[in-house]
């Protein structure tokens, strides 16, 4: 049998590692469908096979705005219930590096539903020739104790895409795919789908204003 040529190793090799990239992602993901448009953000939910939840993905463009300020208004756990709808408390449980840590975040709930935590494996990266900024949060339960009366979630995925363009703006993408751990009456499931990643991105707009986050600049991440 003749040798393959290099350029068809090359075409198989892309196609195994194009099989492998979506076979291994947690389950085959419909189409985005917009659920909300207004003000500059839009919310879109998505069905993901052998789940019986949705992801939900959340965009809005921030101007005249750094990747730093954006970085540093995620990063800063104590922060978060001035911006992320439903935050109760965020605290660093373990400090690894700048790039990486494990964070405790406490949501709350509207009565009757018992309020949410989580625990969350947190890694942050950027592109070195596109400048883009990733954050990726994953799920783990082997870092604290269950509190009694609140439900911990274990099975979880938050993402942040930080893309800076050229007029000064930065565009913020987040998906986040949840398992709410219980079943939920559908008023609740469409606000955590729909009405709190849309507050969230609101108030990330208006908070990433302040002095503090629009004078910082971080060592580790680079400016377009």
């Amino acid at each position: 049998m003749k040798e393959l040529s290099a350029i068809k190793l090359s075409k198989i090799a892309r196609c195994i590692l194009l099989a492998i990239l979506i076979y291994s992602a947690p389950g085959f993901a419909a189409q985005w469908e917009l659920n909300k448009d207004e003000n500059g953000i839009q919310v879109y939910t998505r069905s993901v096979d052998g789940y019986a939840y949705k992801a939900v993905r959340s965009v809005i463009h921030l101007q005249a705005t750094k990747l730093s300020s954006v970085v540093s208004l995620i990063r800063n756990s104590k922060d978060c219930p001035q911006w992320s709808d439903s935050c109760a408390s965020a605290t660093i449980i373990e400090w690894v590096s700048e790039l990486e840590n494990y964070v405790h975040t406490i949501t709350d709930m509207p009565w009757p539903v018992s309020d949410r935590d989580l625990v969350s494996h947190v890694i942050w990266r950027q592109d070195p020739e596109t400048l883009v900024v990733t954050m990726q949060g994953n799920a783990t339960t082997d870092k604290l104790e269950e509190n009694d009366g609140i439900v911990r979630l274990t099975a979880a995925q938050v993402n942040w895409q930080l893309t800076p363009l050229e007029n000064s703006s930065v565009k913020v993408v987040l998906e986040a795919h949840i398992n709410p751990a219980s079943l939920l009456p559908s008023w609740i499931t469409n606000r955590l789908l729909v009405d709190s990643p849309y507050n969230s991105m609101e108030g990330l707009r208006q908070r990433v204003k302040h002095e503090l986050y629009q004078a910082v600049s971080l060592s580790y991440i680079r400016e377009i």
